[in-house]
């Protein structure tokens, strides 16, 4: 592995307004011409090691991953608006939270969700029905948002929030979403929004959220009902050295990014997913007979997705050529080396998940869409690193199985009741935010099956 290529700001600075439009055009770009590890002057002010290159992310994520802390772009400017929880979090007092909330997600306790996750499921899809009577185009990106929201709401808080407190719950944190991009990308609008009062308009949006679920949560613990659902979980969590419960602002700060990270990353990854299987009808058929044989006309149990080999390998090609969380950074407390090059203290290191997920040499066609790159056997003869869609090493996604199970629920109830065709011109391209969403929505046409 060579050194890395450094790229002079006298090719990225003109770029830095295209980077943030299509940071992906650009990257991909940079990593045909200038190999798997650069250097990059991102938004103009600090030079990046941009990487594609599984050993680096393993060298950074895993192997010496003490050596290394999420950025400001992470830990301070998403904190400011979403608080400091499991995904903003770093350090000793990141991993305090982890080992608390860890329990929440282990098998026993993902064991009592599908039914709760299977009662909004059925809701959508009696809304799907009655929107694919009248023969119109379906946005199924927004359809998705609004599912994998009311997924996580459900599992969070059983039957306890109203559908008026949901939709506003919705509407705000979506703002923050959408706002909280410029700031992260460039940074030499930070001061303009301070000065200007913008930052201070979204941090009130963040405050009214936090008030909402403060709410919800008093009313939990004022009506004395106990539930068998996350917050339950997080409610009942004791610190192990001391005894003592999460304090309400840290309870409200990991509530939210539950809600955040817990729906957007899903929703996308289940557009790319059914948009795939439109543009694939031969594996959405296979897709059915593993149906037929594993299930017959039940529906899905936890024990039964174990044995849903398939929908989970289309699952998992899907967040290859689409990883929601398409890119994430570290930065070096210290000098660090690989074993190709060194790494400077307070180098930000960026593994460009997109762009290691679409590399020749690690998959061969890597835009042709091909379940069958994740049997067992053809797991055991990749690089451990060249997949990472729930990131790798401690901070391996908590709710990784949470978002396999739903997701694979989604599908199966979906698909067994309906077909689904890309509307007639619609540009269907990725637009890369914090996650990887269809730039122009997913207009498809639904026919339910007979």
């Amino acid at each position: 592995m060579p050194p890395p290529t450094y790229i002079p700001l006298r090719v990225s600075l003109p770029n830095t307004l295209r980077l943030a439009r299509d940071p992906i055009q650009i990257f991909s770009e940079y990593v045909a011409r200038y190999g798997q590890n650069y250097y990059l002057h991102v938004g103009g002010t600090r030079s990046s090691l941009i990487t594609t290159d599984p050993d680096t992310i393993q060298h950074v994520l895993q192997r010496n991953h003490r050596n290394y802390r999420k950025s400001e772009i992470q830990a301070d400017q998403l904190a400011l608006y979403l608080g400091k929880g499991l995904l903003t979090n770093d350090g000793e007092d990141w991993l305090r939270q982890r080992r608390l909330i860890q329990p929440g997600f282990h098998r026993d306790r993902l064991a009592a969700l599908p039914d709760l996750m299977l009662a909004v499921i059925d809701e959508e899809v009696d809304y799907l029905s009655r929107a694919a009577r009248t023969g119109e185009p379906i946005d199924v990106y927004q359809r998705m948002l609004h599912t994998a929201f009311r997924i996580v709401a459900r599992t969070l808080f059983s039957e306890d929030i109203a559908d008026e407190d949901l939709a506003r719950l919705g509407a705000l944190i979506t703002r923050l979403q959408e706002f909280v991009i410029l700031p992260m990308r460039l940074p030499l609008v930070r001061p303009f929004l301070r000065w200007f009062g913008i930052q201070g308009h979204y941090q009130n949006l963040s405050r009214q959220a936090f008030s909402l679920l403060d709410e919800l949560i008093d009313r939990r613990r004022e009506s004395g009902h106990r539930r068998d659902d996350l917050l339950q979980m997080l409610l009942d969590a004791r610190y192990e050295d001391t005894g003592e419960p999460m304090a309400p602002q840290r309870l409200l700060e990991e509530l939210v990014i539950l809600f955040v990270a817990g729906h957007e990353t899903s929703a996308n990854a289940l557009s790319w997913t059914f948009y795939l299987l439109g543009e694939h009808p031969e594996h959405l058929a296979e897709l059915r007979r593993e149906w037929q044989t594993v299930l017959g006309e039940k529906r899905p149990s936890f024990a039964d997705l174990r044995s849903l080999t398939y929908t989970t390998q289309v699952i998992e090609e899907s967040m290859r050529l689409y990883p929601p969380a398409w890119i994430t950074d570290r930065v070096a407390l210290a000098d660090d080396a690989t074993e190709a090059f060194p790494i400077p203290a307070g180098t930000l290191v960026a593994p460009y998940i997109y762009g290691l997920h679409h590399h020749p040499d690690l998959w061969p066609e890597p835009e042709v869409f091909r379940p069958e790159r994740f049997t067992a056997a053809a797991k055991k003869e990749r690089h451990p690193y060249a997949y990472i869609p729930f990131g790798g090493g401690p901070r391996l996604c908590i709710g990784a199985s949470f978002a396999m199970m739903e997701m694979q629920l989604v599908l199966v109830e979906v698909l067994r009741r309906f077909d689904l065709v890309l509307a007639p011109g619609a540009e269907v391209v990725p637009k890369a935010l914090v996650t990887l969403r269809p730039r122009h929505g997913l207009p498809m046409i639904l026919r339910e099956r007979q």
